[in-house]
């Protein structure tokens, strides 16, 4: 059975990312008018259309066809000609085992938390 989409949480997602209709319809290369029948439930969406509307909306397909009330994405692409320094990374740490990736969470986590507190830091100098 294809899942259904859930017009109410396309329209959450889509405001969530701070986007409109009309963006959300040309970062999923459809129509405006499509997008917004979506939306409003007028039209049903194939699985493959799902599935791409959850990875321009940063969420999951789960969540779009109401599997799941958390809206966090089950994956994200990463293309090497817009982020080749992430790129690397993910397709290099593929072959890592898992005490190698442990170590580079670590490191995420510890680069992340800096990043973070010279944010505040500046934030609070103002």
């Amino acid at each position: 059975m294809q899942p259904v989409l859930i017009p109410e949480k396309l329209k959450e997602a889509r405001e969530k990312l701070g986007i409109t209709r009309v963006e959300a319809a040309r970062r999923m290369n459809i129509p405006q008018s499509s997008y917004v029948r979506y939306e409003k439930g007028d039209r049903k969406p194939t699985h493959a259309t799902i599935i791409q509307m959850a990875q321009v909306l940063g969420t999951s397909e789960s969540y779009l066809t109401g599997g799941t009330e958390d809206a966090s994405a089950d994956s994200t692409v990463v293309y090497k000609s817009e982020e080749p320094i992430l790129y690397e990374i993910s397709s290099g740490a593929k072959n890592f085992n898992e005490e190698q990736l442990a170590r580079l969470l670590e490191y995420y986590k510890k680069i992340s938390s800096l990043g973070k507190a010279e944010s505040d830091k500046a934030k609070s100098e103002k």
